[in-house]
């Protein structure tokens, strides 16, 4: 079996810490690709859809707008590693697949491909890999692009047309671009229903529950200020990944239901 990247069960900096060793021939080798899953502090998206609202700021407008883990995810990242280890592998898959990847976590979209790819687990099939190693590698980090594109070039030009096929589908269920979008979204919402809300007026005092679990307290136009320089950076994103530059994109004025499309119609086509 072709060895695999190393990943601390933790969701800290163990998880991206060790030295890179060589690319073998069709997957990483299990130390190579650890310094890139910076992943676990800024992959994860962790979309709460029904999120505590106002949990976390937004990184800066060009780099991708994560949140913080929460407990959950690091005890799912952890449980995936260890039976992993154990060669509990459809146990693993099962989380990898159902719990993590669809929330953004880019090393578990990669282990998705890893265990396609050599049959761990689940049933081989190249193909698919070669779609989930795209969509690990969307953000640009250096090792899964190696690994893409190792993969994708020893498939034939029909393993890459359905590969393609199954790379679309998946951008449009859990890819970036569709999970910002969702989360601009519900960042819409929570703005869109502060009129008339019983957090007004702005000074009042109002308690937030973060993704850690813990309360603070603060007011409701820093709570809303919090919100709205997340949506902002969130849109950033999303302007740049889908190259939209002819769509009102600021907070105060946006047109969601045109911005929408326009991210329907950037997700038919593959990078």
């Amino acid at each position: 079996m072709p060895a695999r990247p190393a990943c601390a069960a933790t969701g800290g900096p163990a998880r991206n810490s060790g030295r890179l060793l060589a690319v073998k021939t069709d997957t990483l080798d299990r130390q190579s690709v650890v310094k890139s899953a910076t992943i676990v502090t800024g992959v994860v998206l962790a979309l709460l859809i029904g999120l505590q609202a106002g949990q976390a700021a937004a990184q800066s407008s060009d780099s991708f707008p994560s949140v913080p883990l929460n407990v959950r995810t690091v005890r799912a990242q952890e449980q995936a590693e260890n039976l992993f280890e154990q060669g509990e592998f459809k146990r693993a898959f099962q989380i990898y697949r159902q719990e993590l990847a669809p929330i953004g976590d880019k090393y578990s979209q990669y282990m998705v491909g890893y265990m396609l790819l050599t049959g761990s687990g689940v049933r081989e099939d190249r193909v698919a890999a070669a779609a989930w190693y795209r969509l690990a590698a969307e953000r640009g980090t250096r090792e899964f692009v190696v690994v893409r594109d190792q993969l994708l070039s020893s498939l034939s030009s029909e393993q890459i047309a359905a590969s393609d096929r199954v790379f679309l589908q998946l951008r449009k269920e859990i890819g970036d671009l569709s999970l910002i979008m969702r989360a601009v979204r519900a960042d819409y919402d929570i703005l869109h229903a502060r009129t008339g809300s019983r957090l007004a007026p702005d000074s009042s005092p109002v308690t937030v529950i973060d993704v850690r679990g813990r309360r603070m307290f603060t007011s409701a136009n820093e709570y809303y200020g919090r919100i709205e320089k997340r949506m902002q950076a969130r849109l950033d994103y999303i302007a740049a990944k889908a190259g939209i530059t002819d769509v009102e994109l600021e907070v105060g004025n946006i047109n969601l239901a045109e911005l929408e499309a326009r991210v329907r119609e950037a997700l038919e086509t593959p990078d």
